[in-house]
C-alpha cells in the first residue's frame, strides 16, 4: 500500500463513458409537440454539471474504470496511471492526507482525472460488507471531512442526472407521456437547486430528500428514462412572478390522495401561486398498494418517542411521550404543525413533516391522516396519500395520461398558472 498526501481539499475524479445521444438545443419556447426533430447527437448541457452528494462520511471507498484512469496532484500534474483491470482503495489516512492502495505509482495528492472510454464501478465498505456496486456517469469528487471521513460527490452532466433519476422516481409501468412528466419536473427541481444553493458543497443528495438517484440503470425503464429526458430535453415549468418568467422547486410526491397541499409548510420562498396547493386529484386511486389510502398503522410509544429523540437531541428533556396534538391544519384540513407533551410535562412543536418523516417515510405515508393515542401505541389511521403532496402527484399524472393527457396539460394541471420553457 502506497500512500498518497494531499492537501485538505484534494479530490479524486472519474470519469464514466455513458454515450446517450441527446437532441440537439432547439429555440426557447419550441412547443413539447416539436421537441424531437432532426439528428440526435451526444450534446453537453452547456451549463455546469450537478454536484450529487452520493454518499457521505464513508470510511473506504473503492473504484474501477475500464478504460484506465490517470492520477494527478491539485494542480493537474500527471502523477501516474492505474490500468482499467485495477481496483483502487482509497480512504482518509489523516484530516489532510489520502492512503491509496493499488495502482497509484508515485507520490502526490488523491485526484484522478477524467478517462474517456471508461466505465466506473463504485462500491462502499459498510460494517465490514460491501455494497452492491453502482455505476455512475460523469466524475467523483472525493473529499475529506470531519472524523477523517470521505463525502463522495459525483458531478454528472444535467440531462444525464435526469435520466438516473427518471428511472428511479417513475414507476416501470409509467405511460410515455407519465415519464416525459417526470423528466421536466425533475429537470426544474435540480436546476432550481442548482441555482440557490452555488455556494454549497452539493446541489442535491441521491435519496428522498431530494430526488432519487442511483447512478445508471441498464434495463427496460432505463431506456424508457433516456428517450424521456431526450424528448423534453432543456424543458422546464416556470410561472410568471409579475416581472418575469422564473424557474420554481417543482416539488413532486408518490400520491396526494386526493388533494394537494401547500408548499408554504416548507417556508416562504415556495409560497407561490403553482405551489398553492389545494388541486384536486382522483387520478392517483390507481396507485397501488397502500399508497391512495392507508392504514391504520400502530407505533409503540417508546418507539416513537424514541425515533423523535434520535433526530432531534431537544426532545430529551421531554422524558417519554404523554400527548400529541395537531395545532396547525392546512386549508383543506392536513395537518401541518404539531406539539408533543412529555413525560416530564414539557412540550415541544415541530411539522407534522418532519414528525412523519422521524418515523418513517413509508410508515407514516403522509401527514393527511388521523392519529390517535392509546395506552402503549400511537395510532394512525384514515391515512390519505403517500409523500408530502406537493405540487405534481405523480399516479395522478399516470393517470392522467391513461386517460390521453399530454405530458405539457398534466404539468398545467399540477402547477397551476405555469408554462413550459425551453431553458437551453
Amino acid at each position: 500500500m502506497r500512500t498518497v498526501r494531499s492537501r485538505p481539499t484534494s479530490i479524486s475524479r472519474i470519469l464514466l463513458s455513458w454515450v446517450v445521444c441527446f437532441s440537439a438545443t432547439t429555440a426557447m419556447g419550441k412547443p413539447l409537440a416539436a421537441d424531437r426533430r432532426g439528428e440526435t447527437q451526444d450534446v453537453a448541457t452547456p451549463i455546469r454539471a450537478v454536484r450529487v452528494l452520493v454518499r457521505s462520511n464513508v470510511s473506504t471507498l473503492r473504484v474501477r474504470a475500464d478504460g484506465g484512469i490517470a492520477v494527478s496532484d491539485g494542480a493537474d500534474r500527471a502523477i501516474g496511471t492505474v490500468s482499467g483491470d485495477d481496483w483502487i482503495v482509497v480512504r482518509p489516512q489523516s484530516a489532510t492526507a489520502f492512503e491509496v492502495a493499488d495502482g497509484i505509482v508515485e507520490d502526490g495528492v488523491c485526484h484522478l482525472r477524467p478517462v474517456q472510454g471508461g466505465s466506473l464501478r463504485l462500491s462502499i465498505r459498510r460494517d465490514g460488507q460491501w455494497l452492491d456496486e453502482i455505476h455512475y456517469p460523469g466524475s467523483l469528487h472525493l473529499t475529506i471531512r470531519s472524523r477523517n471521513l470521505i463525502d463522495v460527490v459525483n458531478l454528472v452532466d444535467v440531462e444525464r442526472y435526469v435520466a438516473c433519476v427518471v428511472a428511479k422516481e417513475a414507476w416501470p409501468t409509467f405511460a410515455t407521456e407519465a415519464f416525459r412528466v417526470q423528466a421536466i419536473v425533475s429537470r426544474g427541481y435540480v436546476l432550481f437547486q442548482m441555482r440557490r444553493r452555488t455556494s454549497a458543497d452539493y446541489d442535491v443528495r441521491a435519496t428522498q430528500g431530494s430526488q432519487v438517484y442511483t447512478g445508471i440503470r441498464n434495463d427496460g425503464t432505463g431506456r424508457k428514462a433516456i428517450d424521456a429526458a431526450q424528448y423534453t430535453r432543456g424543458l422546464v415549468c416556470t410561472w410568471h412572478d409579475g416581472t418575469a418568467d422564473v424557474l420554481f422547486s417543482s416539488y413532486y410526491s408518490a400520491a396526494c390522495g386526493g388533494m394537494s397541499q401547500p408548499a408554504a409548510i416548507f417556508g416562504k420562498a415556495d409560497d407561490i401561486p403553482p405551489l398553492a396547493g389545494g388541486v384536486p386529484c382522483d387520478y392517483c386511486k390507481i396507485a397501488p398498494g397502500e399508497s391512495y389510502r392507508w392504514g391504520p398503522v400502530r407505533i409503540e410509544r417508546r418507539r416513537v418517542f424514541d425515533r423523535l429523540e434520535s433526530r432531534d437531541s431537544k426532545m430529551s428533556s421531554l422524558k417519554g411521550l404523554r400527548n400529541i396534538e395537531v395545532i396547525k391544519r392546512s386549508p383543506h384540513g392536513r395537518s401541518t404543525r404539531i406539539r408533543i407533551t412529555g413525560d416530564s410535562g414539557e412540550t415541544h412543536e415541530m411539522s407534522s413533516e418532519n414528525f412523519r418523516l422521524a418515523l418513517g417515510a413509508s410508515t407514516v405515508r403522509s401527514t393527511d391522516c388521523d392519529f390517535r393515542m392509546t395506552e402503549n401505541h400511537v395510532v394512525f389511521e384514515n391515512g390519505r396519500g403517500y409523500g408530502h403532496g406537493l405540487g405534481l402527484c405523480q399516479w395522478g399524472a399516470q393517470g392522467q395520461a391513461l386517460l390521453g393527457k399530454t405530458a405539457a396539460e398534466i404539468l398545467r394541471y399540477y402547477y397551476p398558472g405555469t408554462k413550459l420553457t425551453r431553458v437551453y
